[in-house]
């Protein structure tokens, strides 16, 4: 009899089941896949240590991955990242703001943008705003009420395309985008890489396991069984585990996979199974000499990318003298659901990353693309915005638990992901 059995080894179950294991609960995780991590998994080829896309951690130490190390009482460090640019619409390159003094360097404002700028950012940052009254707004709607235009627009424009994932301004919440931003503002930490790349944590998450309970992969789960209204336990095949209680670690819109529909009422499967996720390409390369010291993001507005040398933060991702750079487009799931839509956003990935090194290919190792149909389980909508997903308790059934990146949980992109963590622990404790 296991404590809890966790279905799917995606990143947010593995760091919850390495918070339970450590509080000395015997955990056991099933994974269907012959590797662990999820949509978060690490690839290693020729030395080089590859993240699945732009994993970066909002936050930093104050990020929900640094509150589960230390509930482990193991340290995390965090490298900040070097100073940004965008390619603007007339193919300069200028300073991305992402700290006070960018807003006033940047040419990508007018003089009067820039005042606009600081006075926005300053009612951002000191909570003047309040985002409830905005989570059924878009982006759009918010930037024809401030007449906000120009620069300072495709300054915004961008943000909801990184922080959001999302960058259609018409369907974006401007009310989820500001929470965000302040959340940014107040706690002086953005985006940011772990020290030692995420190879250690891995290490680390596997270790605390292993010592209450154990990861199986391989293992496709068929089914939770459902005893009285109460998670009991799953089946693998033929085989039956059982448990005290059930936390499904995949997405809300296939949880039905492994549960019987007639269990459920329909608006609540509705809700869960019409979750529009984010999606779209990345091209991972692996550069055989040195091209860039850039060490923070590097966006480009038409068409709306943004990039990172990651070995330039994190020199153990990459062999001595060679470098590691993603660039990720985020597009509809209609495009990544149509091959010829999908490879023309290929194509004009490629051409926003020669916008910063136009002789790219000459440098090339080697190169992965990725044209996915989810990299996060929600796309944070005016109609996805936090009351309008599911909670990490299951309705009807007693201990059985959701995490992951599609729940009701505060953020966006893969933050929903790491506050539901906090989330799923505490509904588990309180039902314990």
């Amino acid at each position: 009899m296991y404590d809890h059995i966790i279905v799917g080894s995606g990143i947010n179950g593995l760091l919850l089941g390495t918070m339970l294991a450590h509080d000395g609960k015997k955990v056991l995780i099933l994974e269907k896949a012959p590797r662990i991590g999820g949509r978060a998994f690490l690839w290693e080829k020729d030395g080089f240590i590859v993240d699945y896309g732009v994993h970066l951690v909002r936050f930093g130490p104050h990020s929900s991955l640094a509150k589960v190390m230390n509930h482990i009482g193991e340290k995390i460090e965090f490298v900040k990242l070097g100073k940004s640019f965008v390619v603007d619409q007339d193919g300069e390159r200028k300073i991305f703001p992402t700290k006070p003094v960018d807003f006033v360097k940047t040419n990508l404002f007018s003089f009067k943008e820039k005042l606009s700028a600081i006075k926005v950012m300053l009612k951002i940052k000191k909570g003047k705003i309040n985002f409830d009254d905005y989570m059924g707004k878009s982006l759009r709607e918010w930037l024809e009420e401030m007449k906000i235009s120009g620069g300072l627009g495709r300054y915004f424009h961008l943000v909801s395309a990184s922080m959001m994932v999302c960058p259609f301004i018409e369907k974006v919440s401007v009310g989820e985008m500001l929470h965000n931003m302040e959340k940014v503002a107040r706690l002086g930490h953005s985006a940011e890489y772990p020290k030692g790349g995420w190879k250690p944590i891995y290490e680390i998450i596997t270790r605390t396991i292993a010592r209450n309970g154990e990861i199986k992969s391989d293992s496709s789960v068929d089914s939770v069984i459902i005893e009285k209204r109460r998670a009991v336990g799953v089946k693998v095949g033929k085989t039956t585990y059982n448990a005290k209680s059930v936390i499904i670690n995949i997405p809300a819109q296939e949880m039905f996979s492994v549960l019987s529909e007639d269990l459920f009422e329909s608006e609540y499967m509705k809700m869960c199974k019409n979750l529009l996720p984010t999606s779209g390409v990345f091209i991972d390369i692996g550069l055989k000499e040195h091209i860039s010291d850039l060490s923070g993001l590097l966006y480009t507005y038409d068409p709306k990318t943004f990039g990172l040398i990651t070995s330039n933060l994190e020199t153990s991702v990459a062999p001595q003298g060679k470098q590691l750079l993603t660039w990720f487009f985020p597009t509809t799931l209609e495009d990544m659901e149509d091959s010829a839509a999908a490879g023309k956003r290929e194509n004009e990935l490629w051409k926003a990353i020669r916008m910063y090194f136009p002789d790219i290919e000459k440098y090339i190792e080697w190169r992965r693309v990725s044209k996915l149909r989810v990299i996060d389980g929600v796309q944070v909508n005016t109609e996805q915005t936090i009351e309008a997903r599911p909670t990490s308790e299951v309705p009807g059934i007693k201990n059985l638990f959701l995490v992951g990146d599609s729940i009701a949980a505060p953020g966006a992109g893969g933050d929903v992901g790491s506050e539901s963590i906090e989330l799923t622990y505490k509904a588990i404790e309180k039902a314990a």
